[in-house]
């Protein structure tokens, strides 16, 4: 930290971006390394899995593997200035199903580190808290295990995000999240690797028109109706090649993806999912429900098109009656993903939020107001395409 050169933690929970978020802060001089202790089929790259090695000591000596926990957060405090945590777990694990331990929180603290909490649905979603703040539809109906997914429970879960949001240095957020966590920074963190993506926007408008579900979890996106309007719009006459997929690692996804002429992500949560964020990288059109303009960081230019459960058939049809306008939709979500959405990107929102909460070193702050500085003008560099309007915008003028 002295030298200008702040070491970073990314962890620990192993969603797909961590990594890339790992690179973000790498991008502002950070020597940032994303760690995990288990991982899922859908990635496995990670810079340090300490999977094998607590897996070890836990058929080794189970007894021991608190004290180990321990030892690994011993180290970790000498090795890093700055801890990026989501709200399910710390490097201790949790008391309780989720939460990152306050005793760790407290040492963190006393050691003089920068501490942010993340958070990425489910490590928030508390059940009374999404029926008042979004009404019907919401990321609860339809669900059939309450407890299950989600902190969901407002009695204690409310209390324990309040309790550790004041021992952070500052718990950033995004979206539909931001409800469950007041006080929290709004600094969308979903980066994406648009140079590893090749645009593929749709091409043959003769063709059935090729739709793609990929949910991991039916009830939190609406398959069912999702699926009913897609069957009416077959028994009308369409020509409609669908595909519901599930179970599969990120790179297998993504080449299904750039098959398909039409993306849905979700259809009652009222916030885009990361799917949103990979089918606009390809130039893919995509079908979101959107709360309202402040679910995304430019409604303007954003090109979702923003359908709930009871108006999918509306705008499903709308696709299939305007092929040749999916076309300019997801070319225009490409733009949008470079504008806003790159690794760059985040990166330059993470030094709005390291200035505005944590004093640094003088050469750690010259970097992070240049990173800003620097990433206003490569996005305005970025021109959206002409023409690409739909009748269901960001702003949910159309959708109620």
């Amino acid at each position: 930290m002295a030298r200008g050169t702040p070491r970073a933690l990314w962890g620990v929970t192993p969603i797909l971006t961590l990594p890339l978020k790992a690179r973000a802060t790498r991008h502002l001089g950070f020597r940032s390394e994303s760690v995990v202790f288990q991982t899922y089929h859908i990635t496995r790259r990670f810079d340090l899995n300490l999977r094998k090695v607590v897996g070890a000591v836990g058929k080794l000596a189970p007894s021991a593997l608190p004290a180990f926990y321990q030892v690994l957060l011993g180290i970790a405090i000498l090795r890093y200035d700055v801890f990026h945590y989501f709200a399910d777990r710390g490097i201790v694990p949790p008391k309780s199903r989720f939460g990152v331990d306050l005793d760790e929180l407290a040492a963190l603290k006393a050691a003089g580190k920068r501490v942010y909490l993340f958070h990425y649905g489910a490590d928030v979603r508390l059940h009374q808290r999404t029926l008042d703040a979004f009404g019907e539809p919401n990321a609860c109906t339809g669900c059939e295990h309450p407890g299950r997914y989600c902190l969901c429970d407002d009695a204690t879960g409310g209390p324990a995000l309040l309790a550790a949001h004041r021992l952070a240095t500052a718990s950033v957020s995004m979206g539909d999240m931001l409800a469950y966590v007041p006080g929290a920074i709004n600094a969308p963190y979903w980066p994406i690797d648009v140079a590893a993506l090749p645009p593929r926007p749709p091409q043959n408008l003769h063709s059935p028109l090729r739709i793609l579900h990929a949910p991991n979890h039916t009830h939190f996106k609406g398959t069912t109706d999702i699926e009913a309007a897609i069957d009416r719009l077959k028994a009308e006459g369409y020509a409609i090649d669908y595909m519901r997929i599930s179970g599969l690692s990120n790179d297998e996804v993504m080449a299904r993806f750039a098959e398909a002429d039409l993306i849905v992500d979700q259809v009652i949560a009222g916030m885009h999912g990361y799917t949103s964020v990979e089918a606009m990288a390809q130039a893919k059109p995509v079908i979101a429900y959107l709360k309202g303009p402040e679910m995304v960081l430019d409604p303007a230019a954003c090109p979702i098109i923003n359908a709930r459960h009871d108006t999918i058939f509306d705008a499903l049809l709308w696709a299939a009656n305007h092929r040749a306008a999916l076309t300019a939709i997801g070319e225009q979500g490409r733009r949008y993903a470079e504008q806003w959405l790159t690794v760059e990107a985040v990166a330059a929102r993470l030094a709005a939020v390291y200035l505005a909460t944590a004093d640094w070193p003088e050469p750690v702050t010259d970097r992070l107001r240049a990173a800003i500085a620097t990433e206003a003008k490569r996005r305005s560099a970025i021109q959206n395409v002409e023409d690409w309007t739909h009748p269901f915008p960001a702003d949910g003028a159309t959708t109620g």
